[in-house]
């Protein structure tokens, strides 16, 4: 990665770390997303639509106000083929990425009248958590200019605004320890340099392979969706320095 976009994002992250309310973790979340394209956010759990009201999961609500009473009015939810597949992957994806084949009349109606409001294309980042309904941060706009690359630094700070503000509202506890080995370090430190794994593995002389398990391992310490975020969090820790 570029060692002034891993120096931006880590700032961001510290500063959604260090935010005291809500609406503090959102001014930084909306500030990452606003050069993209995106004006409108919404934060929300993604319950069975047979449990109940699920508008009661939203953490944050950014829709605008007649495509949100539009949408509950006409019960969109059960169409709402984002909200379908959140609940399914763990991967973002981006609206545009919906093959028309595979989804039905009912489901393309959804995204045919939120581009009406506005809506025209966006970003779904899952969030599946242990013991908790899936959960979604979308953000849409009504022109995106998004590059494949940019996706992944998106999913970070989006992941981490959802869990900041699952704390601030009760809904977490204290960070654990963790101690990545010495060898971990090594290799998050050339990752977060901009080092590919295959120049990690023929800087510490070690396979590729060998690499991948570290970075997997350093992965799950941090309850990471991605590389990208564990080396963020590594650095907010002071597991390793940019």
């Amino acid at each position: 990665m570029n060692l002034k976009v891993f120096a931006t994002l880590t700032d961001a992250l510290a500063r959604i770390d260090a935010a005291v309310t809500p609406a503090q973790v959102l001014e930084e979340l909306v500030g990452i997303l606003r050069p993209f394209g995106f004006r409108h956010l919404l934060i929300t759990g993604l319950p069975s639509p047979q449990v109940g009201p699920w508008q009661r999961e939203i953490l944050y609500d950014g829709w605008p106000v007649e495509w949100l009473e539009h949408y509950l009015a006409s019960e969109h939810f059960t169409q709402d083929p984002c909200a379908s597949r959140s609940r399914l992957v763990g991967q973002p994806f981006v609206w545009r990425d919906l093959s028309p084949k595979e989804i039905t009349t009912g489901q393309l109606r959804v995204m045919g009248e939120a581009a009406e409001f506005g809506l025209r294309d966006g970003l779904c980042v899952p969030v599946h958590e242990p013991r908790r309904v899936p959960s979604v941060v979308t953000a849409a706009g009504e022109r995106i200019e998004l590059l494949p690359e940019d996706v992944p630094i998106l999913e970070t700070v989006c992941v981490h605004a959802y869990r900041a503000l699952r704390r601030l509202n009760g809904g977490g506890g204290q960070s654990p320890q963790i101690n990545l080995t010495d060898r971990e370090r090594q290799v998050l430190t050339w990752i977060a340099a901009g080092k590919a794994a295959e120049d990690v593995a023929c800087i510490l002389g070690i396979s590729r392979f060998t690499v991948e398990r570290h970075l997997s391992n350093v992965r799950e310490k941090f309850d990471a969706v991605n590389t990208i975020q564990a080396a963020m969090e590594a650095v907010r820790r002071g597991e390793i320095y940019p």
